[in-house]
């Protein structure tokens, strides 16, 4: 089945973003914000049938939209969140809410940091990394392949992945193309034990974190 895609627009007779879906060349329906709720629309598809959507997939989508479309769904997770990490460490008050609860999770899977406190990931725990910063609304921007044999680190020259800042791009739509692009990266990046994966992502405000 054909992966469904979102696609951020705007329309003259809507106050907020508009979602449209899409399969391929087919679209699907779209999803806005009415002022109280947000509404998810379907359509028949090109030759007037009915769409066969896998459930899982869709709750994944929806659940993106309504952060996009509903001014208040990503607030109300944001102060989850907050007192979350605050119960985890009255420090981490300060730092962003979706960054604590990345690191809160990831941190204790680093195999390796390095003196100033970054984090090695094993290739096999990458993937869940970029889903997850998806899910919290952080995008990767950079990872970096290495081999480590004991304590040793080595640089792979050819696992080096950087996304440029896109300035035409909404948020959104940054986030969803620099982690779609951080997964097909990995995907090509060889499997082996010793390959371990280091990151860098960003917040909605810009700001850029070494995990």
């Amino acid at each position: 089945m054909i992966p469904i895609r979102l696609i951020e627009t705007e329309r003259e007779d809507f106050d907020g973003p508009v979602i449209e879906l899409w399969r391929d060349r087919d679209f699907v329906g779209f999803v806005f914000f009415d002022g109280e709720s947000t509404i998810l629309q379907v359509y028949p598809d090109g030759e007037g049938d009915v769409h066969d959507l896998d459930v899982n997939e869709l709750q994944t989508l929806l659940d993106t939209a309504v952060r996009m479309v509903d001014p208040d769904a990503f607030n109300d997770e944001l102060d989850e969140l907050r007192e979350a990490a605050a119960a985890i460490s009255p420090a981490w008050g300060n730092e962003h809410p979706a960054t604590v609860a990345l690191l809160a999770e990831f941190d204790p899977l680093a195999v390796h940091r390095s003196e100033d406190g970054e984090g090695f990931f094993r290739r096999s725990i990458a993937g869940r990394f970029i889903t997850k910063a998806e899910e919290l609304d952080l995008a990767v921007t950079e990872m970096d392949g290495f081999d480590l044999e004991g304590d040793t680190l080595t640089p792979i020259p050819d696992l080096v992945f950087e996304v440029a800042d896109q300035p035409m791009m909404t948020w959104s739509e940054f986030r969803a193309f620099a982690n779609t692009s951080a997964h097909n990266a990995l995907s090509t990046w060889p499997s082996r034990d010793t390959v371990v994966v280091a990151f860098v992502f960003k917040q909605p405000d810009d700001e850029e974190i070494v995990a």
